[in-house]
């Protein structure tokens, strides 16, 4: 009991004398002009289900026009749980503010949500707004741990002054599956917060260290993780400034998707599997299927090939959970990239060594990221198919086209009818539909014509329906 009561005013003394070394003062001066406020008002479908929410949380002008970072996991609508389930869930902004802590309220327009960080990104649109004043951040090669950092949280609207000082510590400088710094003493509630060192530079934004498995895992494997509690336990550090640097140069933008993509499934080369084989190397990645008409299938890469490096560089993948490190790796090499494979290749026994070069395609887009449309008079929004929709129900993307329900209205026409989120419209009252733009002018075309009833050609689990919409264009 003793010996606890020790460690316990130990820290508290260590967390005093630490805090002592920062310039509380010249920080908070500097912090009050570029950090903001951002509130958000979102709608939240899930599949007839449409509920309107509210978020505030902390964060940071890094432009002088007005580009604000913060915290965009809550408009991550990419769940993987949902897409397995086939289920359509669609979390959109439809009001940004933000706020001064000044008070001063300006108006925003979302951007986009960075896929691998989280972070949000809008800007200020308020032309009679001027320039503002924005955070740099500094670069830092190198932290050790034991260090010191500061950041703030943003207090209740009903308080002032609206920020509170926080310091945390470096707690570990994780390398696998992949670079991060690990903080202790900080919260959920502080994500996106930007991150001073003793010196008072901003080093980086407090981000979360995601489970690599659960990112980069096959449908099979989605539900084991459910009974896997770490999972879910935040792992809190520092986004560095080197990768925000990049984001705020060239922030994702929705719809518009620039990320490397190769087109092959991946599974890990593990320690069994590389004796098993006879392969002598720390790991790789072993390319379980190739799509058809992919880069790599271009490249002429095969099902069985065993991908040992990319661009020189070893690839110590030796398990599934390490497998979205390579698959980042790809993708920040962006579109239209030359990435050199250096390939195992398994023929009769023997194992050859090939150099493979894949000229990188643009990544495919997500069902959040796809262009969509929504019709007033159905009450239903619908969305271009994407990669994820042919993998996930084994269609082929050449031969089946259609767009996908992401909402229908309750007691609209359309659910009275019977369509269903989830369902892929392949005619409208006999057109046929490929993409949204083409939907959208058949739906159109329907208010000119005002037809009593509407026939839709539909696919639903594996089986193709007519249903027949009533109107009442009165």
């Amino acid at each position: 009991m003793k010996s606890a009561l020790i460690v316990i005013v130990t820290l508290l003394l260590t967390g005093t004398l630490s805090a002592q070394t920062f310039d509380f003062n010249q920080i908070n001066k500097k912090a009050y002009e570029y950090t903001v406020s951002v509130n958000l008002k979102i709608e939240v479908s899930f599949g007839v289900q449409t509920t309107e929410a509210k978020s505030r949380g902390i964060g940071t002008i890094v432009t002088n026009d007005g580009l604000v970072i913060f915290d965009g996991s809550v408009i991550d609508d990419n769940d993987p749980y949902a897409q397995m389930a086939g289920m359509q869930v669609n979390t959109e902004p439809k009001n940004i503010e933000v706020v001064m802590m000044d008070g001063t309220i300006y108006q925003a327009e979302f951007i986009g949500v960075d896929h691998y960080t989280r972070l949000g990104f809008c800007r200020i649109t308020d032309e009679k707004a001027g320039k503002f004043p924005f955070l740099e951040f500094a670069e830092r090669n190198r932290f050790k741990i034991g260090e010191w950092l500061m950041t703030y949280t943003l207090l209740p609207d009903f308080v002032m002054p609206p920020l509170s000082s926080d310091i945390g510590m470096i707690s570990a400088l994780i390398e696998e599956p992949e670079r991060f710094i690990l903080t202790v003493g900080f919260n959920e509630l502080e994500i996106a917060s930007v991150l001073y060192d003793s010196t008072g530079a901003a080093v980086g934004v407090l981000g979360r260290l995601t489970n690599p498995a659960i990112n980069g895992m096959s449908t099979a494997q989605m539900m084991e993780s459910f009974s896997q509690v770490e999972d879910f336990l935040p792992l809190l550090g520092v986004i560095e400034s080197d990768k925000l640097v990049k984001l705020i140069a060239d922030p994702p933008t929705k719809g518009e998707v620039d990320r490397g993509w190769m087109g092959v499934y991946l599974q890990a080369l593990s320690r069994d599997i590389a004796e098993f084989w006879g392969i002598a190397t720390t790991g790789g990645i072993i390319i379980s299927e190739v799509v058809k008409d992919s880069p790599a299938d271009t490249a002429a890469l095969e099902t069985g090939d065993i991908i040992i490096k990319l661009n020189d560089e070893d690839i110590p993948v030796d398990r599934e959970e390490n497998l979205s490190v390579f698959q980042r790796r790809v993708a920040d090499l962006g579109a239209e990239a030359a990435a050199n494979f250096t390939i195992l290749r398994r023929d009769d026994g023997r194992i050859d060594t090939l150099e493979i070069m894949v000229i990188l395609g643009r990544a495919p887009l997500t069902p959040s990221e796809a262009p969509d449309y929504e019709d007033e008079h159905f009450e239903m929004k619908l969305r271009d198919m994407v990669f994820a929709d042919y993998s996930i129900f084994n269609l082929d993307r050449g031969s089946f086209k259609g767009v996908v329900i992401k909402e229908v209205e309750p007691g609209s026409w359309s659910a009275v009818g019977g369509l269903m989120p989830g369902d892929i419209i392949q005619s409208i009252d006999g057109r046929k539909i490929e993409t949204v733009d083409e939907a959208k002018k058949a739906l159109i075309k329907l208010v000119e014509e005002k037809p009593g009833e509407v026939i839709f050609f539909i696919w639903r689990d594996n089986k193709t329906f007519f249903i027949n919409v009533k109107t009442d264009w009165e």
